[in-house]
């Protein structure tokens, strides 16, 4: 058995079969901390080990000794970059997030959605609509056009309906721009059949980062020659709740798609 200390190790990743929402949170708050949290704990565990009787004498055993504190030493301090967005720039906060900068200025270039499919099973229709309502709402600000979709309405949520209609929709046209899909629940496997059979023809963008099981693979097939516009799959639990925070979800994507289909967010200047 190898014991670890948990301030001295750091996680490079979680099984999948152990992985769930709660327990990537509880790792993320652990992990993902400032500066000064990480010293404040360091310096509690070498205060432990001083006042342990037993962790004293095991490194006086050895033959060492810890000092009070952890070295210290002076760094370089680089200046802040400054963002450009189409009409402006600004300086980031502190913690290096401008989601907010970024949701109120246009994008420096931006790609209008002219003719882009909305694939939805029949129970999340109304979950759909409020999705269009809130992407029409949210992309002035952002620089983008957003034209109304085409509603594709899946009788349900089974892998085999999804691919089989998305196949024959990416078969019979070859101007989509965009296909957006709403998935309810935790759908791994049903994420990743979307992702592969929308990705698999041609290299374009996509977010899928795990490999495609045996059953939706079967499902899904390959079809030579079909033409494959980006994709992007949406979960309908991060809709759910307040229109706050569908508001926020749909920014995000938005921004989401307007990489995928070309379009540039932000720059820096670099002097070369």
């Amino acid at each position: 058995m190898v014991l670890l200390v948990p301030e001295l190790t750091f996680m490079t990743g979680l099984p999948e079969r152990k992985r769930d929402n709660r327990m990537v949170k509880d790792v993320l708050r652990e992990t993902m901390q400032s500066p000064q949290q990480h010293h404040a704990h360091l310096t509690r565990l070498l205060r432990r080990i001083r006042e342990s009787p037993e962790a004293s004498q095991e490194l006086m055993r050895w033959g060492l000794h810890l000092d009070p504190d952890i070295h210290r030493t002076q760094g370089r301090v680089l200046p802040a970059e400054r963002l450009s967005l189409r009409h402006g720039s600004f300086l980031p906060a502190e913690d290096l997030v401008w989601n907010k900068e970024v949701t109120r200025e246009a994008s420096i270039t931006t790609v209008s959605m002219n003719y882009w499919l909305l694939v939805y099973p029949k129970r999340v229709q109304s979950v759909a609509k409020d999705l269009v309502t809130t992407m029409e709402n949210v992309c002035g600000p952002l620089g983008m056009r957003v034209s109304r979709p085409a509603l594709v309405e899946l009788k349900d949520d089974r892998i085999e309906t999804y691919a089989k209609t998305i196949r024959g929709i990416l078969g019979a046209e070859d101007k989509v721009q965009l296909l957006l899909c709403l998935i309810s629940g935790g759908r791994e496997d049903l994420y990743s059949a979307i992702k592969k059979l929308c990705c698999v023809q041609s290299p374009v963008p996509s977010q899928v980062s795990q490999g495609l099981g045996g059953t939706a693979a079967a499902a899904l097939g390959s079809s030579p020659g079909v033409y494959s516009p980006p994709s992007q799959v949406i979960n309908v639990q991060t809709l759910a709740g307040q229109p706050s925070k569908m508001k926020a979800v749909v920014q995000k994507v938005l921004l989401q798609i307007n990489c995928k289909l070309g379009g540039e967010l932000w720059g820096v200047d670099i002097p070369l």
